[in-house]
């Protein structure tokens, strides 16, 4: 089936060349249709440039920059890119590759066993492997976060904030349609609504690795994503659920 693979990107001039050849290569693999929507969130280097030269160097890879204007947040990115892809699947994934692209074939094959609409990658199960682990700091302060999200909005989801997920083209528009969250609780967002809406969620072992450079802020951006996440309630209360679906989770202890 055919996939659109978006990919956004805040200062990822050095990252993208790298990025953009392994995600090509793979997909080409394949023999499958597909796109790469590189979704520029108002970078302020060469991060445009970057793509339309690789455009140019490789007129055989189908890969084309997306850009709004100003720095409007990687929820923003993300949803403009998933709302614009043409394709049956939509895999967003992080520009520094955390999670391999190879690991595409894993959760989809995960989403056909299950019957599952939304696939996405988690770093806490037993059969993941965490080849590069983030510095401690990151890692408690990950598990208080996801506390919050347990507690808030998605109970029974290992990890709502890997930067590699997989939507169906329906669930994609019934779901980032309805988004509102630019920041980086987006993707407890998209998870709470694809559950009131119904949509059976797997979560998939991958392989994973620490990547330096992170544009996140602990304190700045930590406080933001905890008001966004005590707000996903609110904004979508008027959203019904049809006895929506998770599968069970295993997760090392």
């Amino acid at each position: 089936m055919s996939v659109s693979v978006i990919i956004p990107a805040f200062d990822e001039e050095l990252r993208l060349p790298a990025t953009l050849t392994a995600t090509a290569e793979y997909f080409q693999s394949l023999g499958e249709e597909y796109e790469i929507l590189v979704v520029d969130d108002g970078s302020r280097d060469r991060t445009a440039q970057v793509v339309a030269d690789f455009e140019k160097a490789h007129p055989q890879y189908p890969v084309q920059c997306l850009s709004y204007g100003g720095n409007r947040g990687k929820g923003y990115a993300v949803r403009y890119g998933m709302l614009r892809g043409i394709y049956e699947r939509r895999l967003f994934c992080d520009a520094d590759l955390a999670t391999p692209v190879e690991e595409y074939a894993h959760v989809v094959a995960a989403m056909e066993r299950d019957g599952a609409q939304v696939g996405i990658g988690s770093r806490p199960l037993q059969q993941s492997n965490l080849m590069v682990h983030q510095p401690w700091y990151r890692e408690v302060l990950g598990r208080g976060f996801n506390q919050a999200v347990q507690l808030l909005a998605v109970p029974g989801i290992a990890d709502t904030q890997c930067g590699f997920k997989i939507f169906t083209a329906d669930a994609t528009k019934d779901v980032f349609s309805r988004c509102e969250l630019d920041g980086f609780a987006f993707d407890c967002e998209a998870l709470y609504i694809a559950r009131r809406l119904g949509y059976t969620i797997t979560e998939v072992p991958i392989r994973w690795s620490h990547k330096d450079g992170s544009k996140v802020s602990m304190v700045r951006d930590g406080l933001k994503t905890l008001y966004d996440l005590a707000t996903i309630r609110v904004l979508h209360r008027r959203l019904k659920s049809p006895s929506p679906s998770v599968l069970p989770i295993d997760t090392k202890v």
